[in-house]
This record gives structure tokens, sequence and C-alpha cells, in this order.
């Protein structure tokens, strides 16, 4: 995936891991969104432990999901 990043073959890097992509996504905007809330009140905020357990177990339930026979439609494919 992050090979077709570099090439910004974004099509395939999302073929490759659609979660860790949409992921990747999710946290630029998070970025953004901490930058402007800084730039406002000058505070930084940081994210809580809850959120990255809960970022942590849905990462363990995808990978696990991608490698069992029932979820074959996860496993990554060539264009």
């Amino acid at each position: 995936m992050v090979l077709s990043l570099l090439h910004l073959d974004f099509y395939q890097a999302f073929r490759y891991n659609p979660f860790l992509f949409i992921l990747l996504i999710a946290g630029f905007f998070y970025l953004i969104f901490m930058a402007i809330y800084y730039l406002k009140k000058r505070v930084f905020i940081l994210p809580s432990i809850q959120s990255w357990i809960i970022l942590i177990v849905l990462l363990l339930v995808y990978a696990v999901m991608r490698n069992m026979d029932a979820f074959i439609y996860l496993i990554p494919t060539e264009v």
C-alpha cells in the first residue's frame, strides 16, 4: 500500500488495504481540525486513551477478519 501511495496510485493502495487507507484520510482531517482548534483557542488536545484502545481493537479485528475464509473479499488484489 505504501509503495502504491508513493507512486500516487490511490486506487491500488485502497485495494491493498482499505481500512488503513480510510484511517489515513481520517487522520489527515483530524490533524487539520486540531490545527484549526489550536489556532483559535491556543489549546492542544491529545486523543484520549479510549480512542487509542478503540483504534487498536478495530485494527486487530480487521487483521483477523482479513485472514479468515469467510471474509475473502478483504484479501488484497492486484489491478
